[in-house]
């Protein structure tokens, strides 16, 4: 069971601060959680391409719909809550080597930086601005990230 107080505590200011995090910790890290490094990467690519392309909005409609204002609320002042899963399909394989992963991501992220056209809306809290969305790239990838622990 993870204990809060051994998770690092991380903020990203903005999407520039993720990359450098991940080099630091491509030298050799622990995993507090489930996932490893690689498949941190994986995942995280998955979302800021899903922000550009769509992800599956069949989920959490009912939530979407009456409490997305409050959920975005919340992730953005306290952070996402531990052992929640918005899309399992975003759940990355066990076996996704780290380079690959990694190379995804700095794709993804630039992908991402570059784009210019509409983000469609996220799988809980809907339409959001770019603005937002930034926002929540940046504290979902400290979540995932803060349960690596440089080694």
């Amino acid at each position: 069971m993870i204990r809060e107080t051994q998770r690092r505590s991380l903020v990203f200011g903005n999407i520039g601060d993720i990359l450098p995090d991940i080099q630091r910790l491509q030298n050799g890290c622990r995993s507090l959680g489930t996932w490893s490094l690689g498949q941190t990467c994986q995942h995280l690519a998955d979302s800021f391409h899903g922000s550009i392309d769509g992800f599956d909005l069949r989920n959490h409609r009912i939530k979407r719909f009456f409490l997305h204002k409050k959920m975005l609320q919340y992730a953005l002042t306290k952070g996402i809550p531990k052992n929640y899963t918005v899309d399992p399909n975003l759940t990355p394989n066990d076996d996704v080597p780290l380079d690959d992963a990694i190379q995804a991501l700095t794709s993804a992220i630039d992908r991402y930086q570059k784009y210019q056209g509409f983000l469609h809306p996220h799988p809980l809290f809907g339409k959001m601005s770019r603005e937002n969305w930034d926002r929540i790239h940046c504290i979902h990838s400290a979540h995932h990230l803060s349960l690596l622990l440089p080694n």
